[in-house]
């Protein structure tokens, strides 16, 4: 019948719609097909920081492959079917690594694995080291993880795919590939006065607890071969390649002069000193922490480098401050913490590698550093605070840090403080005379090869060292029994990439630092601060007010000589006057504190309602005008096809 009625001409507007129909269907199955198979490796990426597109970091380390590098992918693909996340996720690993393969010119193999429960694969899994997630009580595991080896048995584990590291996914698979590609790390050497390689909290304290390793010690040593170094030395080896000294507190005289003599060979260094170090006081027993002040300066070198941090004083910042909450229970509050910053991009150097990709940093009472005067260096900020920020003496919070206070206390000066810097070029030894001297008069160290300056000096300032401190950037969960670090801000990558960057491989750089999926309410944020600046200000005001007030009422109640039975005062016209006003005042000051909380409360309500007003309305009617010039314009070129063709 179908058949029939094509031969006569008299197909029917049922038919014709059944072809039509099955046509677009048969068209759109075919298109999918056949763009899977041709466009499999083709996206376009719209994210802000171009997450899903491989960096030239990548390319520039597979162009270093020499021999072949196996990869095997080990994911629970049946038992996955029942965690859809890490399915989409898998999907996701899977799809970058193939491109890593064609990439690699055949250099980069992949194989596929999938350990099903109590099989050889499963075993394999466990040998290899790999984590499993346990999903039944029959005791079924999920596997989803990575290892790599090379022609020469150097084998590099991922053990599980953590899916909130999915912004570190193609540092992590980039920085497997170097390692096989170049296995010999460099050696960076280690002084330091605080626990980041893992031992006593706090040495000299008898009952002092074991911490283990940081976290960013664990992730430099993924990177690089660290060498702890004695905390009284007096010479550093040739064979470090680079030199980080953390908290340099009450070092010899020696060890700074080996440190010296180290910068001036032109070999790169990092420092992190600090006004007051927050993990170190918190490690102090209860006692001491009120005598004891635990802050460390190098500016007798950095003097003759170019720069110094300023002495005793802590940067306050009104618009970076964290957010604390303050008093106990039912009174309890939040408030700006001037001290603990929270720096954005806007507050970081865009010119340089170390800080150009970089999405915030977390600090916690952080000094300022200054440019010397006579400086023959060059000074370059690598982030600094706000213009609305101060200078704060250490004194104030040596006690007790008291938030409240500090905010209503503020004065901003209008300058931005510099709280890391990048120094270079012409630097003086700060023993320019040669080794020092013992108080006895001899040589403290013999050197006879001394060196007084050069031309090609490379360091970096931190004047902070709580930015190392696990508790400042992460944040710590429990993951099948271990500990895992989740990081939510860059100082990680803050730091392995100044690193980097002073050794001379700056590959990773750019990977690591991709920036992360959390986007907070900037705006939202700004609005609060200058309405709590607003409500601190005007309660500064009004409670000033109120003792006066106060203080007059007291002054007429001291002239009451007569009371009643109950011991109560008799108030005189004047005295009753007063008190009404002093309660009508009360009544004024709450009234204008609700005020300005309701006028911020007001402020955010219309950007959420401008908000919803671009997404729910004029995105999707954009997209539809869009789609009907774009309808508009196909169907003129069609139009005019046609007519060019019959007049031919």
């Amino acid at each position: 019948m179908f058949l029939s009625n094509f031969k006569n001409n008299k197909a029917s507007p049922t038919s014709i719609v059944n072809i039509v129909v099955i046509s677009v269907i048969i068209l759109f199955i075919s298109i999918n097909t056949l763009s899977n198979q041709l466009f499999s490796g083709a996206r376009l990426d719209l994210t802000q920081n171009n997450l899903y597109t491989l960096n030239d970091g990548t390319f520039k380390v597979l162009k270093t492959i020499k021999e072949p590098i196996s990869l095997k992918l080990f994911f629970s693909d049946k038992l996955s079917r029942d965690i859809a996340p890490m399915r989409e996720y898998g999907q996701r690993v899977r799809e970058l690594i193939e491109e890593y393969v064609v990439r690699s010119n055949g250099l980069i193999k992949i194989e596929r694995i999938d350990p099903e429960p109590f099989t050889d694969n499963e075993d394999l899994a466990i040998l290899y080291g790999l984590q499993g997630m346990q999903i039944s009580q029959a005791g079924e595991k999920f596997y989803f993880g990575l290892v790599a080896t090379n022609s020469t048995d150097d084998v590099s584990i991922i053990p599980f795919f953590e899916q909130n590291r999915e912004t570190y996914l193609e540092y992590d698979l980039t920085r497997i590939v170097n390692d096989l590609a170049n296995p010999k790390k460099k050696k960076l050497g280690l002084i330091t006065t605080l626990p980041i390689n893992g031992g006593l909290a706090y040495p000299d304290a008898p009952a002092s607890e074991f911490v283990s390793p940081w976290e960013i010690y664990n992730r430099l040593s993924e990177v690089f071969e660290i060498v702890t170094l004695p905390k009284t030395l007096s010479n550093i080896s040739d064979e470090i390649d680079l030199l980080m000294v953390v908290h340099p507190k009450n070092i010899s005289i020696q060890t700074k002069y080996a440190i010296d003599q180290y910068v001036l060979t032109g070999k790169g260094a990092l420092f992190f000193v600090d006004p007051y170090s927050e993990v170190e006081r918190n490690a102090l027993p209860i006692k001491d922490r009120r005598t004891y002040i635990p802050g460390s300066n190098l500016n007798t070198l950095f003097s003759n480098y170019g720069a110094y941090v300023e002495p005793g004083m802590i940067v306050g910042d009104r618009i970076s401050g964290r957010k604390v909450t303050i008093g106990r229970s039912q009174n309890s509050r939040v408030i700006t913490y001037v001290l603990w910053l929270s720096l954005n991009k806007d507050l970081m150097n865009p010119n340089n590698l170390i800080t150009n990709e970089l999405e915030s940093i977390l600090t916690n009472t952080s000094g300022g550093i200054v440019r010397s005067k006579d400086a023959k260096s060059k000074f370059e900020i690598l982030y600094s605070s706000n213009k609305d920020s101060m200078y704060i003496e250490r004194f104030k919070i040596q006690f007790r840090p008291d938030p409240t206070m500090l905010l209503s206390e503020f004065i901003s000066d209008k300058n931005n403080k510099p709280l890391a810097v990048s120094l270079t070029g012409e630097f003086t030894s700060a023993y320019i005379d040669g080794a020092p001297k013992l108080d006895d008069g001899t040589d403290a160290v013999k050197n006879p090869n001394h060196i007084t300056s050069t031309k090609n000096g490379n360091i970096l300032i931190f004047a902070d060292t709580d930015i190392l401190s696990n508790s400042t950037w992460t944040q710590k969960q429990d993951k099948f029994g271990k500990e895992v670090f989740t990081p939510i801000a860059d100082n990680d990558s803050l730091v392995i990439n100044a690193v980097e960057f002073l050794s001379g491989g700056g590959e990773l750089i750019a990977l690591r630092t991709r920036g992360t999926s959390m986007r907070p309410f900037i705006v939202v944020q700004e609005l609060q601060k200058q309405a709590e600046t607003s409500y601190r200000e005007t309660e500064k005001s009004l409670q000033n007010d109120l003792k006066v007030t106060e203080d007059k009422l007291r002054d007429l109640q001291r002239g009451a000589s007569i009371a009643t039975q109950d011991g109560a005062p008799i108030l005189s016209k004047e005295q009753a006057d007063t008190l009404k006003q002093f309660r009508e005042k009360i009544i004024n000051i709450r009234k204008k504190l609700r005020d300005v909380q309701r006028d911020l409360k007001v402020d955010i309500e219309k950007l959420g309602l401008m908000l919803k007003l671009y997404n729910i309305w004029v995105m999707p009617l954009l997209v539809s005008i869009s789609a009907v010039l774009v309808f508009i314009s196909r169907r003129r070129k069609r139009i005019s096809h046609l007519a060019s063709l019959r007049n031919k």
